[in-house]
């Protein structure tokens, strides 16, 4: 069930029918020379990875749970493009100061989120559960990739989920992503706890967003997101992206085609 505005169809059809797939320009490493991991069952969690055998082209492979990543028809995440014009009204941010509790868990640094702090959406308000850094970013802005994009993941009781994207470029050094570079655990399965930051501080000034239905970007790759990604990027300096760089070498799924869904862009 789409939780987007309801929106005609014949009046958005000749800009709909120009919405199609992206090539991308990230694709995971040949695996000529690697052995194929064994298949897991239905509902296993698979070992999966960003290279290799393990890489995009081959989670659906690794788990009859991930079957989808390969065959859907809502994958995330998208060239940001083409975009129809919209009234979507405003995000509502009511996100509170966040105790840093940070996991690596091997494929990126999450943040766990205390409770009470949300986005609200039309009538919806959808609960913030976890941040976490890609590197580079996974969504395209017009053909533009950044440096990071930091997801910012919230989730309904009826187990929607609507994540929130901010992209990073670079510029002057920033020090809320100083606070959360700090806190990064080296070692994979390592929690690490810092001090309390204000994540408003890690919003552009300005709220244009983009919006469609899409999907996890990591396996399961479960297709129930609703995403909102903000068109105007936040700046870190060329030391705090090298920083992630070299903890996180390469976390960033492939665009995936988008097909005939709705992309909206709202100021």
């Amino acid at each position: 069930m789409s939780n987007f505005p309801a929106l005609s169809v014949a009046a958005l059809m000749p800009a709909l029918l120009t919405l199609g797939a992206a090539p991308s320009p990230i694709h995971s490493a040949p695996a000529a020379q690697s052995p194929r991991p064994t298949v897991a069952g239905e509902g296993t969690r698979a070992e999966w990875g960003y290279v290799g055998p393990t890489g995009p082209d081959h989670w659906s492979e690794l788990s009859k749970s991930y079957a989808i990543c390969n065959s859907g028809n809502q994958e995330s995440p998208v060239d940001l493009k083409d975009a129809i014009e919209a009234g979507l009204g405003t995000i509502a941010f009511d996100w509170k100061p966040q105790p840093l509790k940070a996991t690596n868990n091997g494929h990126t640094v999450e943040f766990e989120a205390a409770s009470g702090s949300s986005i609200g959406v039309g009538r919806r308000r959808y609960a913030l559960s976890q941040f976490h850094i890609h590197h580079p970013s996974e969504h395209l802005l017009a053909g533009r990739r950044f440096p990071l994009e930091i997801h910012f993941v919230h989730t309904l009781p009826d187990g929607t989920i609507g994540v929130v994207g901010v992209f990073v470029t670079q510029g002057a050094a920033n020090p809320v992503v100083q606070s959360l570079l700090d806190t990064i655990p080296m070692t994979s399965g390592d929690t690490r706890a810092g001090g309390t930051i204000d994540i408003n501080r890690l919003l552009p000034r300005a709220r244009d967003f983009y919006r469609y239905e899409g999907s996890l970007t990591t396996p399961p790759c479960a297709e129930k997101v609703d995403w909102i990604v903000l068109g105007q990027p936040i700046a870190a300096s060329a030391g705090q992206i090298a920083r992630f760089q070299a903890i996180f070498p390469f976390n960033a799924r492939p665009l995936q085609p988008l097909y005939r869904r709705f992309l909206l862009h709202g100021r």
